[in-house]
């Protein structure tokens, strides 16, 4: 599998409808807040122009806060997945990016990083198992048969 991750800017839709074409997957970050539920709206009506498929992440939760069940549900209705592992907002985030780390290398037994581990291996499965609309399966293509002949 060839993992290539591109992040955009929410607000550049030229560019982030090119590369939505090309992608096998689309991950929408979302925070349980106004402002990015506006915008999931805008995101997912791009990712569907494009034929691509996409999944919800929860990202920056408030621990045990009401809004991540509402933004979930929010989200649900937009008809795509959405990660079952919300991504807390904690300071190790932040103490890892200082450092120059990732969350998993500087604080490898934390709650984070148990977040991060979890939801990487939800995108593995979403990615395995999922097909785009240029037949490739997991970011692989599969040839198709061929049904013309020279």
């Amino acid at each position: 599998m060839t993992l290539c991750i591109i992040d955009t800017a929410p607000h550049a839709a030229p560019d982030a409808a090119r590369v939505a074409a090309l992608a096998d997957l689309v991950v929408i970050p979302c925070r349980p807040t106004a402002f990015d539920l506006a915008a999931a709206g805008s995101a997912v009506e791009i990712v569907k122009a494009a034929g691509a498929r996409a999944v919800f992440v929860l990202s920056a939760c408030p621990l045990r806060a009401p809004e991540i069940a509402e933004t979930r549900a929010v989200l649900e209705g937009y008809g795509d997945p959405v990660a079952p592992v919300p991504i807390s907002e904690r300071r190790v985030f932040a103490r890892a990016v200082a450092s120059g780390r990732a969350v998993t290398e500087f604080d490898a037994g934390g709650k984070a990083a148990q977040e991060i581990r979890a939801l990487w291996n939800w995108f593995r499965e979403q990615m395995k198992h999922g097909k785009n609309k240029d037949n490739r399966v997991g970011g692989v293509h599969q040839p198709q048969k061929c049904t013309h002949r020279a």
